[in-house]
């Protein structure tokens, strides 16, 4: 039972790792590329348990940006690809994001 589980989580995870692998290619391939701002950082501390299995504490950054898009609409979104750079608010950026998926938008420069 363990092991049909254990494909079932394997087989959903390689789907969604495809999935974001197509959409990123498409964005960076057939993405309109303007001009984004970091509008806020979000901070997320994980723990690393306790006692004898303590690991310490991790803490994950997330980037959203603030751009206009083709219709000259305001538009925030999760920065899916920051890499290892640090931003801080106010950073500016070129992106590519595709008119049907705005909330997936790909960093192309930091400017």
């Amino acid at each position: 039972m363990f092991e049909i589980v254990f494909i079932i989580l394997l087989a959903a995870f390689a789907a969604g790792w495809i999935g974001a692998f197509i959409v990123s290619k498409k964005v960076k391939t057939e993405g309109i590329e303007t001009e984004a701002v970091v509008s806020r950082i979000e901070l997320h501390e994980w723990s690393g348990g306790t006692g004898e299995t303590w690991a310490g504490n991790s803490v994950t950054k997330e980037y959203y940006i603030t751009f206009t898009n083709n219709q000259g609409q305001s538009v925030e979104s999760l920065l899916s690809n920051p890499g290892n750079h640090t931003f801080t608010e106010g950073d500016r950026l070129r992106i590519k994001y595709l008119p049907d998926r705005q909330e997936y938008p790909v960093l192309v420069e930091i400017l």
